[in-house]
């Protein structure tokens, strides 16, 4: 009959060979550190709802897009989500997330109409993927930012 270390109680061999029990420490008091994405994901969610708090305390109603501010901060936040939409998902997935924030009541058909021939003005780029959450997430504080403006 063969002898199988796996099946000692590790209790037992620390306690034969006079060795301490190790410490343990919770995993509730190490702090994972985030990615540099995961960051900024974080902290754009952090200035979105910082965004959503104020308006919140002043009505904010849907659809929080109704118009595009007219100034060269709005018209570069702007160009700045264009160019984020188009990067990320090409002209297509860009116009069908356009689509979904009009769905949703984030943005105004005028405004889905506006932006979506903003998103042709660009260059479409070589890989481009679907939208993920955190896609949607930045589309939101850049909604909320340019509502802010408005």
């Amino acid at each position: 009959m063969g002898v199988n270390p796996r099946e000692y109680d590790p209790t037992e061999l620390r306690s034969l060979a006079g060795i301490a029990e190790p410490e343990v420490r919770s995993t509730a008091t190490v702090k994972k550190s985030l990615t540099a994405e995961e960051s900024v994901r974080a902290q754009q969610f952090k200035e979105l709802l910082a965004l959503r708090t104020k308006k919140a305390a002043d009505g904010l109603e849907r659809p929080y897009l109704r118009t595009i501010p007219d100034t060269d901060l709005g018209r570069r936040l702007l160009y700045d989500w264009v160019e984020f939409l188009t990067l990320v998902g090409g002209h297509a997935e860009a116009r069908t997330a356009l689509r979904y924030y009009k769905q949703l009541g984030w943005i105004t058909p005028a405004i889905q109409h506006t932006i979506s021939g903003e998103v042709g003005s660009l260059p479409e780029p070589v890989h481009a993927r679907s939208f993920e959450i955190g896609d949607h997430r930045l589309s939101l504080l850049y909604i909320a930012t340019l509502a802010s403006l408005s």
